[in-house]
C-alpha cells in the first residue's frame, strides 16, 4: 500500500500521482527534496492513450523513491547514489510485501 504522506525527523511527505509531470520528465518517480514531496506515475502514455503500470511497478518505484528520502534526510549525498537507493528501496519493498 502506497501512503498519501508520512513523516521523516518531522517533515511531513506528501506522496502524489501526477502523470503527465512523470511523462514530462521522464520517470516514473521523483523524490523532490524541496518540497518534501514523492511523485508516481500509476499510467504511461503511449502514442494513442495512456495505459496503466504494474501495481508491482509503482511499488518499486514508491519504494526506490522512499529510499531517497530516507537517504536524504542522512544529510549525505548517498541518496543521489542510484544502485544504493534502488538496492536499499528493493530491501524495504521485500520486507513490506513480507512481515507477519
Amino acid at each position: 500500500m502506497i501512503p498519501s504522506k508520512f513523516k521523516i525527523l518531522g517533515h511531513e511527505i506528501e506522496v502524489v500521482i501526477d502523470n503527465q509531470y512523470c511523462h514530462d520528465h521522464e520517470c516514473q518517480g521523483r523524490f523532490l527534496e524541496w518540497d518534501n514531496k514523492i511523485i508516481l506515475a500509476d499510467r504511461y502514455k503511449t502514442v494513442r492513450s495512456w495505459r496503466k503500470y504494474k501495481q508491482s511497478i509503482v511499488e518499486h518505484t514508491f519504494y526506490h523513491e522512499l529510499a531517497h528520502c530516507l537517504l536524504y534526510y542522512t544529510g549525505n549525498k548517498i541518496w543521489l547514489n542510484e544502485q544504493l537507493v534502488d538496492t536499499v528501496g528493493g530491501l524495504l519493498h521485500q520486507y513490506n510485501l513480507t512481515k507477519e
